[in-house]
């Protein structure tokens, strides 16, 4: 019974990368070097933050049930670098793969980021779809589906909006619907994991808690601190 009733449920594959912990950190420590660097910043390497990566390296390469990553914490100290590094290392990584995203995969096989801000400005087009705003409509779809979504900067966005007299609640809708499909989906923000509920809701907290593996940056350093020429 259990067999049969399993056969017919589409469970997402976990995102996860295929080599050890030791392997995953010197790549992520790289990449997130790069991002700095390409900035013209200096890449400040505490303590705090390389213990980050390893437990972000470990999940990666864990049989850890969670299918999303959550980092939050003060502002400047690195978490929308570590997505961005993520997007540009699982790209790499991926580069010699030979694949392509066909349009019956499901998910869309791919990784995006964007900001929850820009989020809200998509979410505002789905719902009121015009031939003016179709390529926002097709946007926002994709988000919705897409194999790895990254959000950057969660609650900066308004919790509602009023778009031609309907409600939006972008981050909320979207990060329910990823949750039902399993979807992998990362997020920083400078809310706590508790905040998340007063921002948001209860639902949204309880979701959280069962998808996301929480990295907690706290209140340490901000690292935007210029190259000195």
């Amino acid at each position: 019974m259990f067999s049969h009733l399993m056969s017919r449920k589409r469970t997402a594959t976990r995102f996860r990368l295929p080599y050890t912990p030791q392997q995953v950190y010197a790549m992520l420590y790289a990449a997130c070097k790069a991002e700095v660097v390409s900035r013209h910043r200096v890449f400040i390497e505490t303590q705090e933050y390389k213990q980050h990566l390893w437990d972000i390296a470990k999940w990666l390469t864990s049989q850890d049930s969670t299918f999303g990553l959550f980092l939050c914490g003060g502002a400047g100290n690195g978490k929308t670098t570590i997505l961005r590094a993520l997007q540009n290392l699982t790209n790499l990584l991926r580069s010699d793969e030979g694949w392509s995203s066909r349009q019956d995969d499901y998910p869309v096989r791919g990784y995006t980021f964007i900001t929850a801000k820009e989020l809200v400005l998509l979410a505002k087009a789905y719902n009121n779809p015009t031939r003016e705003n179709e390529s926002d409509v097709y946007k926002f779809k994709r988000l919705r589906t897409i194999e790895i979504l990254a959000i950057d900067d969660l609650g900066q966005e308004p919790k509602e909006s009023i778009h031609y007299g309907d409600f939006v609640t972008a981050a909320m809708d979207i990060i329910s619907f990823r949750y039902e499909e399993q979807f992998c989906t990362l997020a920083s923000s400078n809310l706590t994991a508790a905040e998340i509920a007063t921002y948001y809701d209860e639902r949204i907290a309880d979701r959280f808690r069962e998808m996301m593996h929480i990295i907690n940056f706290g209140t340490e350093q901000s690292f935007r601190k210029p190259i000195n020429k």
